[in-house]
């Protein structure tokens, strides 16, 4: 498993944790619906499987103990309370790491990009 950035999300290249940076991705300068994409895009990877919460130290990525819909939960939540008005500075609340299922996404729309350019 890959920590911390994922090729399944290549196209947002270059964001942290579970968010968007402040400058206006994918057009959206409201930070309250960033925050919405935000939550439900990493909701999204983590229910298909293509991505697992948990923490990271020098030992590398740890899974949490927590069901996908109790992870999904948690992140939310520490979102909502510890950061109100704010996005988090990256990996404050979560590190992602890829599954095989995300590293072969990942791979699928590397490819693509790959013929466009």
């Amino acid at each position: 498993m890959v920590a911390v950035r994922a090729p399944v999300i290549a196209h947002f290249r270059g964001t942290g944790w579970m968010g968007l940076p402040k400058q206006k991705p994918c057009g959206i300068a409201d930070s309250i619906q960033r925050r919405t994409l935000t939550i439900g895009l990493t909701a999204e990877l983590l229910m298909e499987g293509q991505m697992i919460a948990g923490d990271v130290d020098e030992q590398g990525h740890h899974p949490w103990p927590h069901s996908t819909g109790d992870a999904i939960e948690r992140i939310t939540r520490t979102g909502l309370t510890e950061w109100p008005d704010d996005f988090p500075t990256p990996r404050a609340i979560v590190w992602l790491a890829n599954t095989e299922a995300g590293n072969r996404v990942g791979r699928e729309v590397l490819a693509r990009e790959a013929q466009t350019e």
